[in-house]
């Protein structure tokens, strides 16, 4: 009987060690997995990464319509669909702050960016005017601590603002 109570030990302890590897194997599969699962925070500078943060220029809907990149910054062109331009710097501030707020978080590298902003041209349903340019920098927003100044006023708060006429 003693020779049987021995082989049922051995046989618990074998089935034992193949649940636990079995359960090491599990939870460094689940690890990995959790791993490859968090949010991304930085893609490639594309017009296809940007969109998804600025939006996208449509007929009638504010958006970015093109970007482009040198080693010192970029420039996005940016729509600003405006009915009425009584107020536009103010709605630059309201419908860009957001925005502007998302691009610095989500890509971590970008520095300096220079916007060029255009309204549509109110004789015509398809061309558009130049608005207004101006840059933003990492130092700029932190320095801000994205106050309410940048979400009403954030023209005031910009460098190089530059008027089309």
């Amino acid at each position: 009987m003693k020779t049987q109570k021995s082989r049922r030990v051995s046989g618990s302890w074998g089935v034992g060690l193949a649940v636990l590897a079995g359960l090491v194997l599990w939870g460094s599969g689940a690890c990995r997995s959790e791993k490859s699962a968090q949010p991304k925070t930085e893609d490639a500078l594309s017009l296809a990464a940007l969109t998804p943060v600025l939006g996208e220029a449509r007929d009638t809907s504010s958006g970015l319509a093109d970007f482009t990149q040198s080693d010192e910054e970029i420039i996005l062109s940016y729509h600003l669909y405006l009915t009425d331009r009584t107020n536009a710097d103010q709605e630059i501030a309201r419908d860009l702050a957001p925005k502007i707020r998302k691009l610095y978080g989500h890509f971590r590298t970008v520095d300096r960016v220079s916007f060029e902003v255009s309204l549509p041209d109110p004789s015509s349903a398809v061309d558009w005017n130049p608005y207004v340019s101006f840059v933003m920098t990492r130092k700029l927003v932190k320095e801000t601590g994205w106050s309410d100044l940048l979400d009403t006023d954030l023209l005031s708060v910009a460098l190089d603002v530059k008027r089309a006429e």
